[in-house]
């Protein structure tokens, strides 16, 4: 796979402490089980048991995980991330999700999404290492069985939309 599909330096926006604890909070836990666009294997910002960087390219590895949480590189190779992660999760490798995507309504990839629950995030994130907030406003979709449980516990963050 070309490479200019795994990445983008410009394109990454690590995760606020916030939201990072929202999602632990939500499955109980300390680590999710795979996050595939990690920062860092030794070091990563996000604390998961596995973890895919910019070397890896996580595109080109199969993921399984009952727990995976993704925060993609937003650039214009966020689309292959999308679908990647529609993918795994509709052929029960990954049987729960949250992705951190930016609200890019109009876009294909984001429509990838419309099957699941969201959390439209209100007001616009402070990414870490950024001194201002985010130009962009984000949303949280889940993948899973428990929406009404992601509902509950995302509610306090933004508006829940649901796909009927």
């Amino acid at each position: 796979m070309d490479s200019i599909h795994c990445f983008s330096k410009s394109a990454e926006h690590y995760t606020p402490p916030e939201i990072i604890k929202l999602v632990l909070g939500f499955w109980g836990v300390e680590k999710v089980d795979l996050d595939p666009c990690s920062n860092s294997w030794e070091n990563p910002q996000f604390p998961a048991r596995e973890v895919f960087t910019k070397e890896d390219c996580g595109l080109a590895h199969r993921w399984e995980a009952n727990t995976l949480f993704m925060n993609p590189p937003y650039g214009r190779e966020i689309g292959y991330w999308s679908a990647k992660l529609t993918d795994e999760y509709k052929l029960g490798r990954v049987k729960e999700a949250i992705a951190l995507v930016p609200g890019r309504i109009d876009t294909r990839w984001f429509g990838l999404f419309y099957g699941y629950t969201a959390c439209f995030i209100t007001g616009r994130l402070k990414f870490v290492n950024n001194s201002d907030p985010a130009p962009f406003p984000s949303v949280l979709f889940y993948l899973g069985e428990r929406e009404d449980a992601f509902a509950e516990h995302f509610s306090s963050v933004g508006k829940i939309w649901r796909a009927y």
